[in-house]
């Protein structure tokens, strides 16, 4: 560290004494990021982020949070990036463009960015993002060549070309796709002294970097173990595959499919994948053992307890509702709490754990009592035990 400037000491060691707290690793790592803005290089702050990151309690935190959204067994390719993409929407602290413009998509509302932009630009980011969102949320990789076609477009016709990539490198972080958003920032950065372009650029070229050994996240995968266990759910079910065929047909029939050429022929890029194939990556040493996946034969009858709280929450749906979520969630097994307690800063005058708890229990009761009235207003004459 004698190569930096005296107060990156100061910030690191500030960081590393407020990451060792229940809830505090997001707001310690943020300060590291801060810091490797301005000094990329500093490998201290960034193995202080893993380091922060490994702590059992925000694991488990993580770990359930993802789990609600994708099933841990889960090993389709775009799920695995649907998980760093949360991830680092759970964990970021970055706050450059709270609040301003956004990249919509058709039907929305016109984006503030209109004030500035053509019609054609904000076209062609909005074609852009509907590809981005067909790879984040169904798995079809060429869909990501089509969208950097419409990005590249948008970026060439735009006044502020500047200012447009970095909406676009804001798009692909939050989706998962860090390496996309790394290279458009560091052209960013390349052309002018941007501070939130340097600042978003730490976070993003972390997570490039550091996604294989985020510790809340099983092993990346190829779908085939998706292709086994979905079927014991629902022996009808699509696989992977398939899921995306019918995807494309649908898109298909109603017109749906890009009008454009992508940005890379698909013919050329299959040949590209034939010759370079991917070479099997070492397993990295990871905290939590992922070893249950692949054991996962359906016979246990263990199911998280959150399911049984959603499947309380929806009661007045019936019985058919908890049926169905029941089978939905079949082989969505509890994940074990560390067995540690939470480590509070009372220095810093927060509640204790017990007055946390009770705090936690007002609030979710609350909630629930809300939702009841809710759904009793509104929704009373529209559902019934039939309705699934």
């Amino acid at each position: 560290m004698s190569n930096y400037p005296e107060y990156v000491q100061r910030r690191l060691t500030q960081a590393r004494a407020m990451g060792k707290y229940y809830c505090g690793q997001p707001d310690a790592a943020a300060i590291c990021f801060t810091i490797l803005a301005d000094f990329p290089a500093c490998t201290e702050a960034s193995e202080a982020i893993y380091e922060m990151f490994c702590d059992e309690w925000l694991i488990y935190d993580n770990r359930v949070a993802l789990q609600r959204l994708i099933d841990e067994w889960d090993d389709q390719p775009h799920q695995h990036r649907r998980r760093l993409a949360l991830s680092f929407g759970y964990m970021s602290r970055f706050a450059g463009w709270r609040g301003r413009d956004e990249i919509g998509l058709e039907g929305q509302s016109t984006p503030p960015l209109a004030k500035t932009e053509s019609r054609t630009v904000i076209r062609l980011l909005r074609q852009g993002k509907m590809q981005l969102l067909e790879a984040y949320c169904m798995g079809d990789e060429i869909a990501t060549d089509y969208a950097w076609e419409r990005m590249m477009r948008a970026i060439e016709y735009a006044n502020d070309p500047q200012y447009v990539k970095l909406l676009i490198a804001k798009e692909y972080a939050e989706l998962g796709f860090f390496a996309d958003a790394t290279d458009l920032l560091l052209d960013v950065c390349s052309a002018e002294n941007h501070a939130q372009a340097r600042r978003l650029l730490a976070e993003t070229r972390w997570w490039r970097d550091n996604a294989h050994r985020i510790p809340w996240i099983p092993p990346a995968g190829d779908g085939s173990r998706y292709n086994r266990l979905i079927k014991l759910i629902d022996p009808n079910a699509p696989t992977m595959q398939e899921t995306i065929d019918a995807m494309r047909a649908r898109l298909e029939k109603v017109g749906s499919l890009p009008t454009w050429e992508p940005i890379i022929d698909p013919e050329l890029a299959e040949q590209f994948s034939q010759v370079l194939a991917d070479e099997p990556e070492p397993p990295v040493p990871t905290l939590v053992d992922w070893s249950f996946l692949d054991r996962e034969d359906g016979s246990s009858t263990e199911i998280a307890d959150w399911v049984y709280k959603d499947i309380q929450m929806y009661h007045k749906l019936g019985q058919s509702h908890e049926a169905e979520t029941l089978k939905r969630h079949k082989l969505t097994r509890p994940i074990p709490p560390p067995a540690i307690p939470k480590c509070y800063d009372l220095a810093q005058g927060m509640l204790t754990p017990e007055e946390i708890q009770a705090i936690e229990e007002e609030f979710w009761q609350d909630t629930d009592d809300d939702l009841a009235d809710e759904w009793d207003a509104d929704f009373q004459d529209d559902w019934d035990d039939d309705a699934f």
